[in-house]
């Protein structure tokens, strides 16, 4: 097939009633064997991977469903669809465990694969849909953010079925689907606050691009605005109510949400770079021909073949503008530009006129995922050998006294002993507990150590590293009566 021809597969997709069992099966279980294969080997390292855990456990201990709770605080930073999935499905045992915590995460990446499978069976042909899926599962992003706890990988899964019911509304003209995409813009409002809104956004400018300035309100509908308001307002107002209106607003809204995303100070060029070397990364392997498929579909011929592209397009650039242009920089930020990119690549693929493509695709498809999961073993293997969390959980387990932390991710050692880990603020935080006689148990990294006070009663219980870093457990002793 040649790129002129490619677009017949654009005009033959209304006959196509539903996705083949033979695709939607080979899709599937390739994506399954690729997340499932080392279910609850990653060790938890950073206080992100952490904090849903612990919540979840939470509301199966506590019973706070609605506003649980780290530490004894409630958490209003996000919402807690993603703890509720945790704790739904570590409920039967009664316990959050490493591998339950992140189950809801790799069922969310089978959400997107086959919501990018969907979306291509529908809009770019049987052929482009099942490589789009395939190629979707064996990205960076999906590979490895799928095995994390945190709501990364159900935000990217409710975008991604978003963006499944816009297309239904503007490439197929089904009004009706406004509805269904208010919805899940409501679900990924629910998982990460306003970062859900980002379906809104491509919706939005995809409207404008199209149809101009009186097109801004094509994408408006009142049910489904009042449906997204009846979702997130409640738990917003009940959370502004236990916080206190103004700690809510300046803490929660202003801090974390709007300053969180908002455009950072002036960006510089190193800035912009990181942002594209941490796209070109989650969307390894694929990103290398990246570039090329961009190309193609902004030079195809047929206005309707590069309607649908020009959508994807649309899609992945406002993502990467929305989060490059941010405060705050994390890779899984990037994580909505796999489907979007699955797409597109997947597109230009069907269109090369080579007489073996599909042979050409099963093989570096088998290479990538082959050396995706090597890499992932190994990683993960390296950084729980880096982590030496039993030998701090060891010698902490049978102790009730007080744990205090310093300069280390207290919400992981709070996991994995399954009890309260207090941050400190610094080393006069310490001399003050030792001081009001409260004893216990200091966790902290060993660069701090050197400006210690000589008088502060402590010694050493145990010693390992902690992410690459030399960290010690104290004891802290109270000082003689005398003091």
């Amino acid at each position: 097939m040649t790129w002129r021809e490619w677009p017949a597969t654009i005009r033959m997709r209304s006959s196509l009633s539903s996705p083949g069992s033979r695709a939607i099966l080979l899709v599937l279980l390739g994506s399954a064997a690729l997340l499932f294969f080392d279910l609850g080997s990653r060790t938890f390292t950073t206080n992100d991977e952490a904090r849903f855990p612990l919540l979840a456990r939470d509301i199966i201990t506590e019973g706070h469903w609605l506003l649980p709770r780290l530490n004894g605080t409630p958490h209003f930073d996000k919402p807690p669809l993603h703890a509720w999935l945790i704790a739904l499905v570590s409920w039967p045992s009664g316990t959050v465990s490493q591998g339950g915590a992140v189950v809801p995460s790799l069922l969310m990446a089978l959400i997107v694969i086959l919501g990018t499978f969907w979306i291509g069976w529908r809009h770019l042909g049987p052929e482009a849909a099942t490589i789009a899926g395939l190629m979707c599962a064996t990205t960076y992003g999906v590979l490895d953010l799928g095995r994390t706890p945190t709501p990364d990988m159900t935000l990217c899964a409710a975008l991604t079925a978003a963006m499944a019911a816009y297309m239904a509304v503007e490439l197929d003209g089904r009004r009706g689907w406004l509805i269904p995409f208010y919805a899940f813009v409501g679900v990924a409002v629910w998982t990460k606050g306003p970062a859900g809104l980002l379906p809104l956004a491509i919706a939005l400018v995809d409207s404008v691009v199209e149809h101009g300035w009186r097109g801004l309100g094509r994408p408006i509908s009142a049910p489904g605005l009042l449906l997204l308001a009846s979702l997130f307002v409640p738990w917003w107002a009940l959370a502004a109510t236990v916080a206190g209106g103004q700690r809510f607003w300046i803490d929660v809204v202003r801090n974390d949400w709007l300053q969180w995303y908002a455009p950072g100070p002036a960006r510089t060029w190193r800035a912009f770079a990181e942002g594209l070397l941490q796209t070109f990364s989650i969307l390894l392997p694929w990103s290398i021909v990246l570039p090329w498929a961009w190309g193609w579909a902004s030079i195809l011929p047929d206005r309707q073949a590069r309607r649908h592209l020009r959508l994807l397009q649309l899609w992945f650039a406002v993502v990467l503008l929305a989060v490059g242009i941010s405060r705050e920089q994390r890779m899984r930020y990037y994580l909505p530009l796999c489907p979007a990119g699955a797409l597109l690549i997947a597109a230009w693929f069907t269109s090369l006129q080579w007489r073996r493509r599909t042979m050409v695709f099963a093989c570096v498809w088998a290479v990538s995922a082959l050396t995706l999961s090597v890499w992932v073993v190994v990683s993960d293997a390296r950084a729980s050998r880096d982590a030496a969390l039993p030998t701090i959980v060891n010698a902490l387990a049978d102790t009730t006294a007080p744990i205090y932390a310093l300069d280390v991710p207290e919400l992981v050692f709070a996991f994995y002993l399954d009890r309260r880990v207090e941050l400190l603020t610094g080393l006069a935080d310490v001399e003050r507990r030792v001081r009001e006689r409260r004893g216990g148990y200091l966790i902290i990294a060993n660069r701090l150590l050197a400006s210690a006070p000589a008088s502060l009663p402590i010694h050493p219980i145990a010693t390992g590293r902690f992410n690459r870093r030399p960290v010690s457990v104290l004891a802290l002793d109270n000082p003689p009566s005398g003091d």
